[in-house]
C-alpha cells in the first residue's frame, strides 16, 4: 500500500487543533427543564395541601406526580441517548410504558364521577390513546 501524499497534508485537519465534540451525556439541563421540574414540585405540595386527610386523593397526586417525574426522566434519556442504540430503546419503552399507567389513572380516576355511557367512551379513547402511542413509538420505525 502507498504512502499518503505529502502535498495532501494541508487538507487534513489536526486532530489536537480539533475540539472534541461535546458528548450528549455533558449537557446541562436548559432553564425550561429546571423550571418545569420546579413546577411539578410546586403543584405536588400545593395539591396535597388541598387533599389533606383523603388518603385516596394524596395516593393519586403522589403517583401521578411522580409518573410524570419519571416520565420526564425517560424523555431525556431518550434524548440523550444515541439513535439505535439499547439504552434508547428502554427509554422508549419507559416513556410508553409510564404514559400508559398516567392514562389509565387518570381515566379510572374520572370514570368515577361518569355516566356509564360517558365512562366507557373515556375508556375506549384511553385505549386508543394507548394503542396509537406503542404503534407510533415501537411499530411505525423512526423517521
Amino acid at each position: 500500500m502507498a504512502a499518503p501524499d505529502p502535498s495532501d497534508r494541508h487538507h487534513q485537519k489536526d486532530p489536537a487543533a480539533v475540539p472534541a465534540p461535546a458528548t450528549a451525556r455533558t449537557r446541562r439541563p436548559s432553564s425550561s427543564s429546571v423550571a418545569l421540574l420546579v413546577g411539578l414540585a410546586v403543584n405536588l405540595v400545593l395539591c396535597l395541601r388541598r387533599v389533606h386527610g383523603d388518603r385516596g386523593a394524596i395516593g393519586f397526586v403522589a403517583f401521578s406526580h411522580l409518573n410524570l417525574f419519571l416520565l420526564f426522566g425517560a424523555i431525556r434519556c431518550f434524548d440523550l441517548s444515541p439513535p439505535g442504540s439499547p439504552a434508547r430503546g428502554r427509554a422508549r419503552l419507559a416513556a410508553w410504558l409510564l404514559t400508559t399507567t398516567l392514562t389509565a389513572s387518570f381515566t379510572w380516576k374520572i370514570g368515577e364521577f361518569l355516566p356509564l355511557g360517558f365512562a366507557i367512551a373515556a375508556w375506549a379513547m384511553s385505549v386508543a390513546t394507548v394503542l396509537s402511542g406503542f404503534y407510533f413509538m415501537f411499530l411505525a420505525g423512526e423517521k
